[in-house]
């Protein structure tokens, strides 16, 4: 069974079967999530009655193979939408369903696309459709806020907004489905208490081998004589550098609020290495380091040299470690 935000895919799953969905949605989630979001609606609109892995509709939907589910903007590299991509849903939208099925789902991910030049054009341009339904066409337009687009689009939409699991209610749900306590508590943090996204943390092996390295580093990394030994191991898994360095700051911040407030801490079932981590960075080091890793995960995003930002990254938090020692 693939799990459904109760806001979103539940809610639209009810809304379906006793017949009172509307044409036209605007589903408001993070930015990370709005994507596996609108894939969510696309997966009750297409197979009400199905959405378990089985499916072929629902297989097509989820490898984006589904021939009456068509994703906006068009140009995913940009990742911003044009009046040529509204056009371009418009003109689908007259046209029948061809992929054994009843209805048409368009996915419009406008996250990037609710400020700056054409903002208003394509929201324009979407206007007609949205005012003049047609029967068997579902459009869900993804944001970060609803508030960004122009009151007419709104007006014309339903709202979902992306429910919000604690960790630990997202620990629980993923657990019921016969993984291992730790690997679920590390995915539900690793998520932010997203079960469908830590779902796939747990399929993911090469996940959780960054997910190692990083406690190696915390915990192992005490003198530039191992830094080497490290830097060799990050570059390795250089295709999940951001788990590794992900799970580092993570790893790092347990152990800041374990010394200030121990009843907020997420990561209970790896006391031991929280332990290890306290001994290892004052909370000054702790906090200091956060911001080093973030600095580097910026410069990766921004195509900096791997091998660079690996090397001076590992030297600067054994630095600090120094500087900030009891």
């Amino acid at each position: 069974m693939i799990a459904l935000d109760p806001n979103v895919g539940q809610y639209l799953k009810q809304a379906f079967g006793r017949g009172l969905a509307t044409h036209a949605y605007i589903v408001v989630g993070e930015k990370q999530y709005v994507k596996s979001l609108l894939k969510e609606c696309a997966l009750v609109t297409m197979c009400r009655n199905h959405v378990v892995d089985e499916c072929d509709s629902c297989k097509k939907v989820m490898l984006g193979e589904h021939l009456d589910v068509i994703s906006l903007p068009i140009d995913v590299s940009k990742n911003k939408l044009t009046v040529g991509d509204v056009a371009y849903l418009v003109e689908e939208s007259y046209r029948r369903p061809v992929d054994n099925s009843e209805q048409r789902t368009f996915l419009v991910d406008a996250t990037d696309s609710v400020s700056g030049v054409g903002c208003e054009l394509w929201q324009n341009k979407l206007l007609k459709t949205l005012e003049e339904p047609i029967e068997g066409v579902y459009i869900f337009i993804g944001v970060t806020d609803a508030e960004a687009l122009l009151p007419t689009v709104r007006s014309r939409c339903q709202i979902l907004k992306q429910s919000r699991f604690s960790v630990s209610e997202a620990k629980r749900v993923l657990s019921e489905k016969s993984f291992d306590l730790t690997s679920c508590e590390i995915a539900a943090v690793m998520s932010g208490g997203n079960v469908q996204l830590g779902e796939r943390i747990l399929a993911n092996r090469s996940a959780f081998e960054a997910y190692r390295l990083a406690i190696d580093i915390a915990t192992e990394m005490t003198s530039t004589k191992v830094a080497l030994k490290y830097a060799s191991a990050l570059l390795a898994q250089r295709e999940n550098i951001n788990d590794c360095l992900g799970f580092l700051t993570a790893l790092l911040r347990e152990s800041i609020v374990y010394r200030l407030a121990p009843e907020l801490c997420q990561l209970s079932r790896l006391q031991n290495t929280i332990d290890k981590i306290c001994s290892n960075y004052t909370l000054a080091a702790a906090e200091n380091c956060i911001e080093i890793i973030n600095k580097a995960k910026k410069q990766l995003d921004d195509g900096a040299n791997v091998t660079v930002v690996t090397d001076r990254l590992l030297n600067k938090l054994l630095e600090t470690r120094y500087l900030c020692r009891k």
